[in-house]
């Protein structure tokens, strides 16, 4: 199994984009901990997406200062990515992709103008 957290980190005194693959141990904590929720609601219940997401969250986010005085290193995630599966919030994942797409669009340019 395969996942990748996406997040916010607060880096050189402002909030940017970071994103991580799991190493194995992490997936086996994010996956545990996802069992460990859904076993919290019934027992034998299967994790819900929601698991996923707040397993990575908690297990992520390093944020405890107040968003208006965040510390360096500070994390909040809103996506995960379980395999070919995305879940997160919708508006962020939103402004990430757009993000990309126009570095690429940047790229592109670039490289026309060198040719």
């Amino acid at each position: 199994m395969e996942i990748v957290v996406f997040a916010e980190q607060f880096r050189n005194g402002r909030w940017d984009v970071w994103e991580h693959t799991c190493s194995p141990k992490e997936v086996q904590a994010v996956v545990s901990s996802a069992l460990a929720r859904a076993n919290d609601r019934s027992l034998n219940a299967k994790p819900t997406h929601d698991d996923f997401l707040e397993s990575a969250r908690s297990l992520f986010e390093v944020a405890h200062s107040p968003v208006k005085r965040p510390d360096e290193g500070d994390t909040r995630v809103y996506c995960v990515c379980v395999d070919q599966l995305v879940i997160g919030v919708y508006e962020k994942i939103r402004q990430y992709s757009q993000r990309l797409a126009e570095t690429h669009d940047f790229a592109q340019a670039g490289l026309r103008m060198s040719a």
